[in-house]
């Protein structure tokens, strides 16, 4: 495998430790078991990723991921891309733009020949207006928090083209039978939380990082999530482990939509 370039659009990428994780797998060549970054939770439960899910193909995906890259269609956005494992999916026959807040992943893409660029949800730059918008691989949990969730979809909705789609990847948290979790989502709901706010940061080498909310979520806190937005909740589907499911999503702009919400705490 060719050794990706360490920079962004000929411009050098400033090191960030997911970004290092995700290059350094890439260097290696992907496989399993070959690099891990630390997820940690404010309640000191700490897990290890493989970094190998940012580069697995369609035939190891569960079927929700792989039923959302068939129905994307038009002009597509991928937010948190990091090394464009769905965007590699849908290249060629679509027109798809990535964005990933880490400089690492997009170097990684943009080596892999794809439209690559530095974003957030929030912050996604100029990037003109889409017919699909998708949040793959979890990234549903962008909603943060309650609190942070409406100027989340309201930024969404500010890249939608008339008749758009929202694809979301989401875990439902309450399939999920550890008592660690369980005792978890009981002091989210003792402080008013949603009971799936996650509080985490991740870890790799010496590198951590900030403290940030990724937001675990039923189909149905979702529907009142949305509430008020311009996003409908159409379909959902489950597949795969601890309720791992595909949350499809029209827009539906009206006069209302167009009032800025107040924003989170937080930069996703």
């Amino acid at each position: 495998m060719t050794r990706p370039v360490r920079t962004i659009d000929g411009e050098a990428a400033p090191d960030d430790g997911f970004g290092a994780a995700i290059r350094d797998l890439y260097d290696l060549g992907p496989a399993p078991g070959r690099v891990l970054q630390v997820i940690e939770r404010e309640d000191g439960c700490v897990s290890l990723e493989d970094m190998y899910r940012y580069y697995t193909s369609p035939d190891e995906w569960p079927a929700a991921e792989r039923r959302a890259v068939a129905l994307a269609r038009g002009r597509v956005l991928d937010i948190g891309c990091a090394a464009g494992r769905h965007m590699l999916a849908m290249d060629g026959d679509r027109e798809v733009i990535g964005i990933d807040p880490s400089a690492g992943a997009v170097a990684v893409a943009q080596a892999q020949g794809l439209d690559a660029r530095l974003g957030t949800v929030l912050d996604p730059g100029d990037i003109g207006r889409f017919d699909t918008i998708a949040l793959l691989g979890g990234n549903l949990g962008l909603l943060g928090s309650r609190e942070e969730a409406p100027a989340v979809l309201y930024s969404l909705a500010r890249l939608a083209r008339p008749g758009a789609q929202l694809l979301a990847i989401g875990h439902d948290p309450t399939r999920n039978p550890l008592p660690e979790h369980r005792a978890y989502h009981q002091t989210n709901r003792k402080r008013g939380r949603l009971p799936g706010q996650v509080r985490m940061r991740v870890r790799y080498r010496t590198w951590k990082s900030a403290w940030f909310n990724r937001l675990l979520v039923t189909p149905d806190d979702l529907a009142v999530l949305l509430e008020g937005s311009a996003w409908t909740l159409g379909e959902v589907t489950y597949s795969g482990p601890v309720g791992f499911y595909l949350a499809e999503m029209a827009y539906t702009e009206t006069p209302s939509h167009t009032e800025v919400p107040p924003a989170g705490d937080r930069a996703c």
